[in-house]
């Protein structure tokens, strides 16, 4: 067996081996969140739909949708206020922009954090990544979803967007979420992740 045979064998092991560990970590994430949604102290479903909850539509895991991206900082950048869906706003600055391909055409996400949630244990390093798509109202929340990730240490990061959620305001109304910013809509379908509420 040659050199290059035995280095392609290694990469599809290396390859196989953490799309698993991404659809591991799919399963938890949604396990997680439908917890969170049955559970009356936690979710944002009317009493109704919390009644007859099962769980959260979604897709199935999809590895296309798991993708390498260029992290680009942005630093110095001004705080401002997203606008929301209701009366309550919110303060961002955009930590950075990412780079990545979906098929063979490069796409970007701007990446945020929130100005309050970033003073809280465990969300110091939490970026918010709100954007739209062409799967909207096909199929998925039509208002946009949402996609979290930790700041990445070097300047590439996974974007795996079989962990896009819906914001709390595609359940009920009661809620003032932050709207995608048109920077973020994407030209393309991302048919992973959340799908629109059941009954939408």
């Amino acid at each position: 067996m040659n050199l290059f045979k035995i280095v392609f064998i290694l990469a599809a092991a290396l390859y196989s081996r953490a799309a698993i560990g991404q659809e591991e970590k799919y399963k938890e994430f949604w396990s997680k969140t439908d917890a969170e949604f049955a559970d009356a102290e936690t979710s944002p479903l009317k009493e109704d739909a919390l009644t007859s909850f099962d769980s959260i539509a979604r897709f199935a895991y999809d590895s296309e949708y798991a993708l390498m991206a260029k992290f680009e900082v942005l630093k110095r950048q001004k705080p401002f206020t997203f606008q929301t869906t209701g009366s309550i706003k919110q303060r961002y600055q955009k930590a950075g922009i990412l780079h990545f391909k979906v098929d063979t055409t490069v796409y970007q996400l701007s990446a945020y954090r929130n100005m309050e949630a970033m003073r809280l244990p465990g969300y110091d390093n939490r970026l918010f990544v709100p954007f739209t798509d062409e799967s909207n109202g096909n199929g998925t929340y039509e208002g946009g979803r949402y996609l979290e990730l930790e700041i990445p240490e070097s300047d590439s990061t996974l974007v795996d967007f079989n962990m896009v959620y819906n914001p709390y305001c595609a359940y009920s109304d009661k809620y003032s979420c932050p709207i995608p910013p048109r920077e973020n809509d994407l030209k393309v379908g991302i048919f992973a992740g959340a799908k629109s509420p059941k009954g939408k």
